[in-house]
């Protein structure tokens, strides 16, 4: 399974492509091939699956009691996703609406999330590197890591 490290500055078009980085597209194409499926679980980003991976998270949620509130909002929120391919040159277009709902365009940062892709608008992530810091809760139940 490849593994998605790293995050890349990009943009994304008028035209609502993004140009993957050339080492994330390669390990995407490589590990996965062309398909992917876009969606956003919150408001600030989008997520890029690659299709074999996105089939194994609807199996995981197709497995779960259907009636659950928080499945039920998550599968809403995925419900506007869509499938894509990559272009020749390594863009994907990002839908109109996802882009609208999410607000990403322009610069971005494209980031590997261990198994999928995720692309945030430039100055979102840098204020979560900025601001956001782990509370000690938070940080006691990592230490259970041994990160």
């Amino acid at each position: 399974m490849q593994r998605f490290r790293g995050g890349f500055p990009a943009t994304i078009d008028a035209k609502g492509r993004v140009k993957l980085p050339a080492r994330l597209r390669e390990q995407l194409e490589d590990g996965y091939g062309h398909e992917v499926f876009v969606c956003s679980f919150f408001p600030h980003e989008l997520r890029v699956y690659p299709l074999p991976v996105w089939e194994l998270v609807e199996e995981r949620l197709l497995s779960k009691p259907a009636m659950k509130p928080a499945l039920l909002k998550l599968i809403e929120r995925v419900n506007y996703g869509q499938l894509l391919e990559l272009d020749d040159h390594g863009r994907l277009m990002v839908p109109a609406l996802l882009r609208e709902m999410v607000a990403v365009e322009g610069e971005v940062v494209v980031s590997g999330r261990i198994n999928h892709l995720a692309i945030t608008k430039r100055s979102r992530a840098a204020s979560i590197l900025q601001e956001e810091s782990l509370s000690d809760e938070e940080l006691e139940e990592l230490a259970g890591l041994e990160l």
